[in-house]
């Protein structure tokens, strides 16, 4: 990983700011330098494609919105994330495939065989996951409240208004607000391949 250096006022004009702003800078060996505003992302700071992946991943799981309470949106995102790392662990059994067979077994090799084993650890972990059980208990208190709310009589009569405090003894308890959903779980299964 390059050395990533602050430069707090810019001596001249370079492809990000003007003279006096403030910067970041890394070099790869044998490539030109980078420039940013802001610090570097992790995916920027390799040239890996395997890390960039991982990286890119973990900010997707992360700028997700999976809305409280949403009825299929841990799901959604589920299968986002694992057919994402298919996708990761595909393309580093192929590289393996693709190599003799006398360097399958060279440190290149057993890194690619290291990262499909990640891969497939991760993918089962992920696989576990679920919505929490609250959200299905509050969606079934709401649709509860709702349907007392609709059963309300009308209340033109003395008759009636026996009904209607009958019908308000029997209101179902105060429906419970959605729990976030937490996704680190998820970034976890994922950190873990980082390899």
């Amino acid at each position: 990983m390059p050395r990533v250096t602050h430069v707090k006022a810019a001596r001249k004009d370079n492809p990000v700011c003007k003279k006096g702003e403030s910067y970041y800078w890394w070099k790869f060996p044998f490539r030109g330098r980078s420039f940013s505003l802001t610090y570097p992302k992790p995916q920027q700071l390799t040239q890996s494609g395997y890390l960039i992946s991982i990286y890119d991943l973990l900010d997707m799981v992360n700028n997700y919105n999976v809305e409280a309470g949403e009825e299929g949106g841990v799901e959604t995102l589920i299968d986002e994330v694992r057919d994402s790392i298919t996708e990761i662990r595909d393309q580093c059994q192929e590289s393996l495939d693709n190599m003799p067979e006398s360097l399958q077994y060279a440190p290149t090799g057993e890194l690619l065989q290291e990262r499909i084993d990640a891969s497939d650890s991760a993918e089962s972990d992920v696989d576990y996951i679920e919505e929490p059980d609250q959200w299905q208990e509050v969606r079934e208190a709401q649709d509860e409240h709702d349907q007392w709310v609709a059963d309300e009589p009308a209340s033109n009569s003395k008759k009636d208004e026996d009904l209607h405090a009958s019908w308000e003894e029997n209101e179902p308890d105060e429906v419970e607000d959605f729990e976030d959903f937490d996704t680190s779980p998820i970034t976890e299964a994922i950190d873990n391949m980082l390899i």
